[in-house]
């Protein structure tokens, strides 16, 4: 009996594994996309989802699993529909802190999740994306009367700044701010592990550092330094440095 039990529940975590391995290579390709997936709260979350499909699944299984037993396929189907529950509820979270906006704002991008995302007011139409599309990365143009209005606003209850869509702009229409703005190198690479990891960078990407522009980049919790062409503006890379909040000179 224990062999055919542990059979069972063998086969039930393969077929878990697959159905699991599946569903999180699709969200990550399209919600969690290299670098929003070292910053994003994804983790935490993937974690209790793995650990409810792939450990609680085959475990029940293997503990109700008895072929003379008569209510077998029930208790079989009452599994499954519990690790479905238990995936719909993880795919759910997983949308909800999703980042659909990567704002910058303040001399940094920040994430800007599903949740507190409000497509529906942006004024440029590319920017009036589906709560399912993947990261869109913009600048936020605000004045100094605005900014006042809105940290009051913010204050008494209103939508992050970073989240308000109706600021939203190219983000290659203001590649010179992003320049000026840009974290020095001197300052930000001066220890030896950062200057190491800096020196990986431009060996895998080549060029040299004056071809770049360096921007923190917030998360849930977690800052990085996002590397971005200074031509074009494209993201390039990350380097797992806390930033330095000091401009070039």
């Amino acid at each position: 009996m224990f062999k055919l039990k542990l059979k069972a529940s063998l086969i039930h975590l393969a077929l878990s594994a697959i159905v699991i391995s599946f569903v999180m290579s699709i969200i990550i390709l399209y919600w969690f996309p290299t670098p929003f997936l070292n910053v994003s709260n994804f983790k935490e979350i993937a974690y209790i989802l793995i650990a409810v499909d792939l450990v609680l699944g085959p475990l029940l299984t293997f503990v109700a699993f008895n072929p003379n037993k008569k209510s077998l396929n029930l208790d079989l189907s009452a599994i499954v529909t519990v690790q479905v529950m238990a995936l719909s509820y993880g795919i759910y979270s997983l949308f909800l802190s999703h980042p659909l906006y990567v704002a910058y704002y303040d001399r940094g991008f920040s994430l800007v999740p599903t949740n507190l995302a409000t497509p529906e007011k942006a004024k440029h139409k590319n920017f009036k994306v589906s709560k399912l599309a993947s990261p869109t990365t913009v600048f936020m143009s605000v004045s100094e009367d605005e900014k006042s209005k809105m940290f009051t606003d913010m204050l008494n209850g209103g939508s992050d700044l970073e989240a308000r869509a109706e600021y939203y702009e190219p983000l290659e229409k203001h590649l010179d701010t992003l320049i000026k703005n840009g974290l020095d190198p001197k300052t930000t690479f001066k220890d030896k592990l950062s200057k190491k990891k800096l020196n990986l960078f431009i060996s895998k990407h080549g060029k040299s550092i004056d071809d770049y522009i360096f921007a923190p980049l917030t998360g849930d919790g977690k800052s990085v330094i996002w590397v971005l062409q200074k031509d074009t503006g494209k993201p390039v890379d990350i380097i797992d440095v806390l930033p330095i909040f000091t401009a070039k000179k």
